[in-house]
């Protein structure tokens, strides 16, 4: 088996490894050194500081995976926003001014009624009172996609500022 002889890349004293060798320790500075090999030469280099570059390279993905996740939770939350456009055009304040007028009409209708009952009138009461429920159902209808809504975007807030938080920490290593 032949040997050669390489330079410690830490202290410069000689080393001798043999054609199959790939880690060294240098018996002058106890450096752990990889042999590393190229067509027309040979060297070594320090563990150490191919481990510091394996760290920075780890901490690097790890910032590049949080902001690929923030990205993807925007588009997801575009993607919501774009489906309830199709749905409904309407925005959160036209379903509240909707809920509203919900809320009129059915008082309204049960005024109605009131006044056809006491006028009399049995089959009349009934209409304007089945207008007052289709009223609340609507009211309560336009209600609940308001605060659907707003939960939707309280855990996207919620997500993304922890995400922001996560990914500031890993910078400021």
């Amino acid at each position: 088996m032949d040997t050669l002889s390489v330079r410690c890349n830490h202290c410069g004293a000689p080393l001798q490894v043999s054609d199959t060798t790939r880690f060294v320790t240098c018996q002058f500075c106890h450096s752990s050194l990889e042999v590393k090999r190229t067509d027309n030469s040979i060297f070594t280099e320090e563990v150490a500081r191919i481990a510091a570059n394996t760290g920075k390279m780890a901490e690097s993905l790890e910032v590049i995976a949080l902001q690929n996740e923030i990205e993807k939770l925007d588009r997801e939350l575009g993607m919501d926003h774009m489906l309830d456009a199709k749905k409904d055009a309407s925005g959160p304040a036209s379903k509240i001014m909707g809920s509203m007028f919900g809320v009129f009409f059915t008082v309204v209708c049960i005024l109605m009624a009131t006044g056809f009952s006491k006028a009399g009138a049995g089959i009349f009461t009934i209409v304007p009172l089945g207008m007052g429920v289709f009223g609340i159902i609507i009211s309560i209808s336009s209600l609940r996609s308001v605060l659907k809504e707003n939960t939707t975007h309280s855990k996207y807030r919620e997500r993304r500022e922890a995400l922001e938080r996560q990914l500031e920490a890993l910078k400021q290593k």
